[in-house]
C-alpha cells in the first residue's frame, strides 16, 4: 500500500470491556458481530490485517475489491469478517468451521461489516470523537455485496440488548459518542454486553482436575428419544468448595459404561462416567451445528 502502509504495520484494533446492559445518552449501541476482527487498508486496492497483525489478504480473494466501495482513500476501516447463516444471522460456528481463514461455503457468505474508520484521505482521524467518525464512515462507504455498515442507535441500550437476545444474536456493543479510537487499548469507552442463554443439562461424566483443580470439567448431555446426545463439557464457574461438593456427589455414581453407545468423543480427556441422575444449569453463548455448547459456564446443580 504505497504511501500509507508503513505507519499501519503495528496498528491493532481497539478493545472493549465486559458490561451488563445499561442506558445512557452518552453511548450508542450496535450489534456485537459474531466474527473475526480485521482492519481493512484501502488505497486503490484492499489489504486485510488480522487482530494479531497477520496479512490475511491472500486468504480472502473474494474480498479483494472492498476498496471499490469506499471514497476518500487512503483509508483504514475497522470491522469484522462475519459468516451469515441461512436466516441472515451472523454465525461464529460457521466461521469456525472454516477456521476463519478459508473461503466461505456457498451457504455461508463471508462479509466485512465495518463499524469504524481510522484514516480518511490519508489523515489519521483516531482522535476524532466516535460520532464524527461514524458520520464520516457513512459518507465514505457504499454498502454492497461484501461490505456492509454496522447500524447503531442512540440510548435505549437495555431495550436494544433485549431485542438482540430475542433474535438470537451474540449481544451488543455500547460505545461512548465522544470517545477517541485507542488502538490496542481495552477501554471502558467500548463495552461488550453479551446475551447468554441458560439451559439445563444432565451430568453424564466428569474429567479430573489438574494442579490446584480438583474437578476439570463436567460432561453434559441431553436425552433425545431413547439416546443420549453429547452437549460438550463445562469447566468454568466452579469454586473450590463447589468442586469438592460435586465430586462428593459424582463419585458414588461412577459407572464403567459411556452413555453415548460407543460414539467416540474426541475432546474428552480421561473421562469418568456417571449415572445420569444429576442435572445442572449452564449459561452458554450458542449451540454449534453439532449441538455443542459454546462458552459454557456452570451455574449450579438443580435440586
Amino acid at each position: 500500500m504505497e504511501g500509507i502502509e508503513l505507519p499501519f504495520l503495528k496498528l491493532r484494533p481497539m478493545l472493549a470491556v465486559s458490561s451488563p446492559p445499561f442506558d445512557s445518552p452518552r453511548f450508542i449501541s450496535e450489534v456485537k458481530w459474531d466474527g473475526y476482527r480485521a482492519l481493512a487498508f484501502l488505497d486503490g486496492k484492499t489489504r486485510l490485517q488480522s487482530r494479531n497483525l497477520m496479512d490475511i489478504t491472500p486468504l480472502f480473494p473474494e474480498m479483494g475489491r472492498l476498496h471499490l466501495q469506499v471514497e476518500g482513500q487512503p483509508a483504514v476501516l475497522d470491522g469484522e469478517r462475519v459468516a451469515v447463516d441461512r436466516e441472515g444471522k451472523p454465525s461464529f460456528s460457521l466461521l469456525q468451521t472454516q477456521g476463519g481463514l478459508r473461503a466461505p461455503r456457498p451457504d455461508a457468505p463471508l462479509l466485512f461489516v465495518a463499524f469504524d474508520i481510522l484514516y480518511h484521505k490519508g489523515q489519521d482521524i483516531m482522535a476524532w470523537p466516535l460520532r464524527e467518525r461514524k458520520r464520516l464512515l457513512q459518507e465514505a462507504v457504499t454498502p454492497g455485496e461484501r461490505l456492509l455498515l454496522s447500524e447503531f442507535i442512540e440510548g435505549e441500550g437495555k431495550a436494544f440488548w433485549k431485542a438482540c437476545r430475542v433474535q438470537g444474536l451474540e449481544g451488543i456493543m455500547a460505545k461512548a459518542k465522544e470517545s477517541p479510537y485507542l488502538p490496542g487499548v481495552r477501554s471502558r469507552h467500548w463495552r461488550k454486553i453479551r446475551a447468554f442463554y441458560q439451559g439445563e443439562f444432565f451430568i453424564v461424566g466428569y474429567e479430573p482436575g489438574r494442579g490446584r483443580r480438583l474437578l476439570g470439567s463436567l460432561i453434559l448431555a441431553e436425552k433425545v428419544g431413547e439416546r443420549w446426545e453429547y452437549r460438550g463439557k463445562v469447566g468454568t464457574g466452579f469454586t473450590l468448595t463447589e468442586e469438592r461438593r460435586l465430586l462428593e456427589c459424582l463419585r458414588p455414581l461412577e459407572t464403567p459404561s459411556s452413555p453415548f453407545l460407543g460414539e467416540k468423543i474426541e475432546d474428552l480427556r480421561d473421562p469418568r462416567w456417571v449415572k445420569p441422575l444429576l442435572s445442572c444449569r449452564v449459561d452458554y453463548r450458542e449451540k454449534t451445528p453439532e449441538g455443542r455448547l459454546r462458552h459454557p459456564v456452570y451455574r449450579g446443580l438443580i435440586s
